[in-house]
């Protein structure tokens, strides 16, 4: 089975198990048949993520892609954004102030 193959897979399996996880807290139940098209749909748009995120990197002339693509790739959905905003709070109060990344501070010229 290829890397693709298991990635496919294994996004299948999870998705099936939180949307019957949620159902199961709803009182409700899934049939296979929805359950199969939740699972491809998840499937697709992480795929749609990792094309858009992969533009935005290119995009910016950059080789790896960072927290900015991701903020952009959620400007549209307020409750992800604060999430992301969130978490990227947290990230940069855990690090040192030596890892918080170069200076920003401009040269003055040679006259």
């Amino acid at each position: 089975m290829s890397n693709e193959q298991k990635t496919k897979q294994s996004i299948h399996n999870t998705t099936r198990k939180i949307a019957n996880e949620v159902a199961s807290n709803f009182n409700m139940e899934i049939d296979a048949d929805a359950l199969d098209i939740i699972a491809e749909l998840t499937y697709k748009k992480i795929q749609l993520y990792g094309l858009d995120l992969d533009a935005f990197q290119k995009h910016a002339k950059r080789s790896t892609i960072n927290a900015d693509d991701v903020k952009l790739l959620v400007r549209r959905n307020e409750s992800l954004k604060q999430l992301v905003d969130s978490k990227l709070q947290t990230i940069n109060s855990m690090k040192p102030p030596e890892a918080a990344g170069p200076s920003k501070r401009k040269r003055k010229g040679t006259v």
